[in-house]
C-alpha cells in the first residue's frame, strides 16, 4: 500500500491585506458610544453599580491586523475496491453461465434468476475542500471572512512588515493539518490503495484591520475592549487586547516556517507525512 503524500502547487502560499476602509476617527466615536457595554451584560443591568461616562476612562487604542486562511486541497486516491455483482439471467432455461472460461451457476427464487460473481473494481476519486478559518481562533464564521474577500479590496504582498500584524493562534501549519484530517475523515472503502496524495492549490493568509480600545472602569478596577471592524465599521463590544504581534519582516518563507516544529511532520492518526517541499512564485498581481 502507498503511503499519503503532501505536495503544494507553486505559489500556492501568498500573502494578502485588506486596504482600511473605515476610518480611524469614526471607530473612535463607534467606541465612545458602546464604551459602558465593554465590562459584560452583568455590569450593565446591574442598577447598583454599573459603569458611568465619568468612570470609564480610554487607556489604550490601536489598529491591527487580524490574520485568516483560506486553504483548498485535492485529496487523489487510485484503489481497488472488491465488490459482489449479482447479473440478471432472461433465459428460463439457464443453467449455468460461461463467461471467458469461468462457470457460474443460475440461481432463482421464484420466477426471477440471476448470477452472482466478485470483481475487483478500479477506482479513481476526487476529494475537495475549501474553507476559510480564523486565524485567531475567534469563531469568525467562515461566510463572514469569505465576504470579506469577495466585497473588500486587498493588495498581494512578496514580503510585509507592519508591527501591528498579529501573530496567528493557528499556525499555516496546524490549517493544513485541519484540511488533510478533514479530506482524511471521508470515508474510502478500498481493499488495496495505489495513490492516496493530498495536493494544496492555496494556502492564502489575509490581514484584515481591526480598531482595538480598551477602556477602565475605575470603581471596579475592570477593563474591557470595544472592537471596530476596518471594514464594516461594524461594533463588538466584548473584544479582546492581543499583545503578541509578528516583529520581523514577513514573507512568504517565514510564512511557511511560522508554527512549524520541524520540517517534515506527521499529521497524528492517520499515517500522512507532510514532507519539506520547495515553494515557487506566482504571476504578480493575480488575484486568487
Amino acid at each position: 500500500m502507498t503511503a499519503p503524500s503532501m505536495s503544494c502547487v507553486p505559489g500556492s502560499t501568498r500573502i494578502f491585506v485588506f486596504d482600511e476602509v473605515y476610518p480611524f476617527r469614526a471607530a473612535q466615536e463607534q467606541a465612545e458610544k458602546k464604551k459602558l457595554s465593554a465590562f459584560g451584560l452583568l455590569a450593565k443591568i446591574n442598577l447598583r453599580r454599573r459603569p458611568t461616562p465619568d468612570t470609564v476612562q480610554l487607556t489604550k487604542e490601536e489598529l491591527r491586523y487580524e490574520p485568516f486562511w483560506h486553504i483548498t486541497a485535492t485529496r487523489s486516491i487510485d484503489y481497488c475496491s472488491q465488490a459482489t455483482y449479482q447479473v440478471p439471467v432472461h433465459n428460463a432455461y439457464a443453467q449455468q453461465l460461461q463467461i471467458e472460461g469461468l462457470r457460474f451457476d443460475v440461481a432463482r427464487q421464484k420466477d426471477k434468476a440471476r448470477i452472482e460473481f466478485v470483481a475487483v473494481e478500479q477506482c479513481h476519486r476526487k476529494i475537495s475542500y475549501d474553507e476559510y478559518l480564523d486565524g485567531m481562533q475567534r469563531g469568525v464564521a467562515p461566510s463572514v471572512l469569505a465576504g470579506y474577500v469577495k466585497r473588500y479590496k486587498f493588495t498581494e504582498h512578496e514580503e510585509y512588515e507592519n508591527p501591528a500584524l498579529l501573530k496567528p493562534a493557528l499556525p499555516l501549519q496546524a490549517a493544513t493539518d485541519l484540511a488533510m484530517a478533514r479530506l482524511s475523515s471521508e470515508v474510502v472503502t478500498a481493499h488495496e490503495v495505489m495513490r492516496n496524495d493530498f495536493e494544496f492549490e492555496r494556502r492564502h493568509l489575509y490581514a484584515r484591520p481591526v480598531f482595538a480600545f480598551e477602556y477602565r472602569w475605575g470603581p471596579a478596577d475592570k477593563t474591557g475592549v470595544i472592537e471596530v471592524d476596518g471594514l464594516t465599521g461594524e461594533v463588538v463590544e466584548s473584544g479582546h487586547w492581543f499583545d503578541e504581534k509578528i516583529t520581523q519582516r514577513f514573507t512568504r518563507e517565514r510564512l511557511i516556517d511560522l508554527g512549524a516544529d520541524a520540517a517534515n511532520l506527521a499529521l497524528p492518526g492517520s499515517g500522512i507525512v507532510i514532507k519539506a517541499i520547495g515553494y515557487g512564485t506566482t504571476e504578480a498581481g493575480r488575484r486568487p
